[in-house]
């Protein structure tokens, strides 16, 4: 009876893994998609400049690129680093946000989910955050 429970265990645990693998490949192959159509509109453009003439399909329109979430966990030492690096004289939230890679809204609701975290100064467009 216990090999059997250790035995559930383990197909639970590689069904687990399975459905991780399954994802890991589905955003690999979402970001593959992007980077191929960056590339046709980059030739289709090229080849506008040659002919003289526009290009044929609608594909060059940039596509917004997704970041991937981050939990707070993960983007409090993000933060904290970029703070310790370039924040000597103080850092708006979007210029948090470009040190850290992630979208200026993401780091506001960080900065006001974990008010302890940074020292707020100002209001308003020009609040400015310290380390404690």
């Amino acid at each position: 009876m216990a090999n059997s429970l250790t035995a559930l265990e383990q197909i639970e645990q590689i069904e687990a893994q399975i459905s991780n693998l399954k994802k890991e490949a589905l955003i690999e192959l979402k970001a593959r998609l992007a980077e191929a159509i960056q590339n046709v509109a980059a030739l289709e453009k090229e080849l506008a400049g040659l002919t003289g003439q526009p290009a044929v399909t609608d594909s060059a329109a940039p596509r917004r690129t997704r970041r991937a979430s981050i939990s707070d966990d993960a983007l409090k030492p993000l933060i904290l680093k970029a703070m310790a690096q370039k924040g000597m004289n103080g850092l708006n939230a979007r210029e948090i946000a470009a040190c850290v890679g992630q979208d200026p809204l993401r780091v506001r609701k960080f900065i006001a989910q974990n008010p302890s975290v940074l020292k707020r100064q100002g209001a308003g467009p020009g609040t400015r955050f310290f380390l404690r």
